[in-house]
């Protein structure tokens, strides 16, 4: 669906800062100063201070006058998501029957700016990893998800992630070529699916088909990840991609 045309003066622009503001905490940086707050915003020290008081009033972070962090309050809005969205639970029948049949982990990732985060994950999982938890953000450039975006944009588009990504070495396998990585960009446009080995998490393999709406427009991915030491990347592709094509299919309505 086509997001509606909204004119900035329906906007409420004290909403779009605080909300913004939350999106500044993250694992790197949990806790924050009101000047470090002010510099990552570009609201003025004044404004980013009042703006963190009114989220420790509110419940939805704390303070020791010095830093500032959010509080579990604040997992209340992504969970209203979770329990009023339709589409994660339309999705998990097929995620589920996915994961019976391959015993292995299962989830459908969408992309969210720059990151692919995790809406589904099938509750079957010899996994540990907290990245493919549901909420998890990942880059794109190094995961299975994120490449079939990746391949899926324009060459303006990709450029003008690429400026604001940098690539990074991640584990000894992640690849920072850009030549090569649009290299194996252009394989996943031809082949129709995706395999990255240990790119983003050392002993982690996954394998990602797109999910296509019924205009062909890609809305999501469907992965299995799995340890490396289980199967081959051959092996990966022979077994798992016939349940993933036939997942793709069943798919196809419901993100449509």
């Amino acid at each position: 669906m086509d997001k509606p045309q909204i004119h900035p003066r329906d906007l409420i622009a004290g909403l779009q800062k605080g909300l913004a503001l939350m999106q500044l905490f993250s694992v790197d940086q949990p806790r924050l100063t009101v000047p470090q707050a002010a510099r990552q915003s570009g609201l003025t020290p004044s404004a980013a201070r009042r703006f963190l008081l009114t989220l420790v009033h509110e419940g939805f972070a704390d303070t020791d006058s010095r830093h500032y962090w959010l509080t579990p309050k604040a997992l209340r809005i992504g969970q209203a998501y979770v329990d009023s969205a339709q589409l994660p639970r339309m999705l998990r029948p097929i995620v589920e029957q996915v994961a019976r049949q391959t015993q292995e982990h299962v989830s459908v990732g969408t992309r969210d700016g720059d990151e692919i985060i995790h809406l589904v994950r099938s509750r079957y999982s010899h996994i540990a990893s907290l990245s493919i938890r549901p909420g998890s953000r990942v880059p794109m450039y190094c995961t299975a998800g994120g490449r079939i975006w990746l391949a899926a944009l324009s060459e303006a588009a990709r450029d003008a992630y690429f400026s604001r990504n940098p690539l990074r070495q991640l584990t000894p396998y992640t690849q920072t070529d850009r030549a090569l990585l649009e290299q194996a960009l252009q394989r996943v446009r031809q082949q129709g699916f995706c395999i990255v080995d240990q790119e983003y998490e050392v002993g982690m393999r996954v394998l990602g088909v797109p999910l296509l709406d019924r205009s062909g427009e890609l809305k999501a991915t469907l992965t299995i990840t799995t340890h490396a030491s289980r199967l081959s990347v051959d092996e990966i592709r022979l077994r798992y991609l016939p349940p993933l094509y036939e997942a793709q299919v069943l798919l196809r309505p419901v993100v449509g």
